[in-house]
């Protein structure tokens, strides 16, 4: 026990990683006022509740249920949590024990005139049982070393689920707003291919009695056709992130499944933003390359121990007779006690090799960490670039959509008057499409930044009342990076 105190090692430690005082060299302003960012230190949770879709919400908790990967996930982190014991059982002394029986026949060697000559020998039982008892004192911390990689690897593996079930909801989420997105263009492309049907009938009737030139109707035809092609696609692509969504849930393709309606999706109004020093603290991949840097480091630690003596020490007592009367007497007991070291002398330097692979292997491990804390920070900075882009764009786009929608119904209203050509109500009717169709991809795009913004901060969040507000005074809109966050 007082040799214990020799453990060796390296005993490498994390490399420290200074956090930035914000993410962004620039301001950032969301020019809508239905978003604002709330900073916070807090961990993250159930996210997806802020969308305030019952529909979005079943789903996730079903994914969490029945998804495949989420279910290896937890079965790597279960065999990781028996390793760690596994581990901890080298700690302590090993007990086994012994019995057995056996029928036998000795064989007895003599002599005659110099030539050896064999005389059978009597049959006897032996009767056995002995309670053995192993101790290999950790003078050298090397079990202890195994123990702490062991623990270090079943950190990484609940990180790993915490990361899979991150990515889940986040893959049930973009399915559901993509399904959404594509039912709601669905809907409009059938809205819209329903007015064109109804204006070609109208130039048709026009054109019997001389009222329109065929040009018009062959052009109103053309726009017709395409617009019915285009739901064809829009059907598959529709079918397609339904089935995606069923794959997530660990169901078949045929399984039916109900998207909600893109404008029963709320936009998330406050959208948390975790200060960059605390960052390490939400993030799965973080928190998992962190426990990897102490696999390595104690990998680096046995392997300097394995430069060293290993004790064991062993005690046997048991019985041995050769009838069972004699079994339970008291001089058929056997014993031995012994101690042993095995050290190693030469073996051609592969153990100062292995050891330096193993720094090395630390080094390497300590550049990744430092590389996926960096790639956080840049995540995050374009998780709120990209919100910012998709709110000025979809603010735009949904002007646009009004503005040519007026102008549609203008354009019709003033071909009904004899005013105008039909050549302006044709172009009204494409520009509106479009804008009808930009709207709804600007829309959604805003859920799937807000989305990209929750993974990239971590496991989500949810707003309470101990959020850390942001140092800047200015409208809870903006965004000042430049002027820094309280570390």
């Amino acid at each position: 026990m007082g040799l214990s105190g020799c453990a060796v090692g390296p005993h490498l430690s994390a490399p420290n990683v200074a956090a930035p005082k914000s993410y962004n060299a620039h301001s950032l302003f969301l020019s809508s006022s239905r978003q604002h960012i709330q900073w916070t230190r807090q961990q993250a949770k159930s996210w997806w509740s802020l969308f305030h879709s019952t529909t979005l919400t079943a789903y996730i908790q079903k994914a969490m249920k029945a998804n495949p990967n989420l279910q290896a996930a937890h079965a790597a982190l279960a065999r990781q949590q028996a390793l760690v014991l596994a581990a901890q059982g080298g700690l302590y002394p090993q007990i086994g024990a012994n019995a057995g029986i056996s029928r036998q026949r000795a064989l007895r060697t003599g002599s005659n005139g110099g030539q050896s000559y064999r005389i059978p020998g009597n049959l006897y039982s032996l009767f056995l049982g002995t309670l053995d008892i192993s101790y290999n004192p950790d003078v050298f911390g090397r079990q202890n070393d195994l123990i702490h990689a062991a623990k270090a690897r079943k950190t990484v593996s609940l990180a790993e689920l915490d990361q899979t079930e991150v990515f889940l909801a986040a893959d049930v989420s973009r399915a559901v707003i993509q399904g959404a997105a594509l039912q709601a263009q669905l809907h409009a492309a059938q809205k819209i291919t329903t007015a064109d049907e109804h204006l070609l009938k109208l130039l048709q009737q026009e054109y019997r009695i001389g009222d329109q030139n065929l040009q018009n109707v062959e052009q109103q035809a053309a726009q017709t056709a395409a617009a019915r092609a285009r739901i064809a696609p829009l059907q598959a692509a529709f079918a397609a992130s339904r089935h995606a969504l069923a794959d997530l849930l660990g169901e078949s393709p045929n399984v039916p499944l109900t998207m909600p309606k893109l404008h029963n999706l709320q936009l998330p109004a406050h959208l948390p933003a975790t200060i960059p020093s605390a960052l390490a603290e939400n993030r799965p991949d973080i928190q998992a390359a962190t426990a990897e840097l102490k696999v390595a480091a104690a990998q680096a630690d046995v392997a300097t121990a394995n430069l060293y003596p290993q004790f064991n020490i062993t005690a046997d007592i048991g019985k041995a007779a050769m009838t069972g009367g004699l079994f339970f007497n008291p001089f058929s007991t056997i014993w031995s006690l012994g101690a042993g070291l095995a050290a190693p002398i030469y073996n051609g330097g592969a153990l100062h090799a292995q050891r330096r692979a193993a720094i090395d292997q630390y080094h390497v491990v300590s550049d990744q960490y430092r590389s996926t804390v960096l790639n956080a920070f840049r995540e995050v900075a374009d998780a709120l670039r990209a919100l910012q882009g998709a709110d000025a764009a979809y603010t735009q786009q949904k002007r646009a959509q009004i503005s040519s929608g007026k102008a549609l119904q203008l354009a019709e209203a003033r071909y009904r008057d004899g005013v105008t050509g039909y050549t302006d109500v044709l172009d009204a009717e494409i520009a509106y499409q479009q804008d009808t169709v930009k709207a709804i991809q600007g829309r959604s795009q805003r859920y799937l930044d807000s989305v990209a913004l929750f993974v990239a901060l971590g496991d989500g969040w949810q707003p309470t009342s101990g959020a850390v507000p942001h140092p800047e005074k200015t409208s809870p809109s903006t965004l000042n990076h430049s002027a820094g966050v309280p570390a």
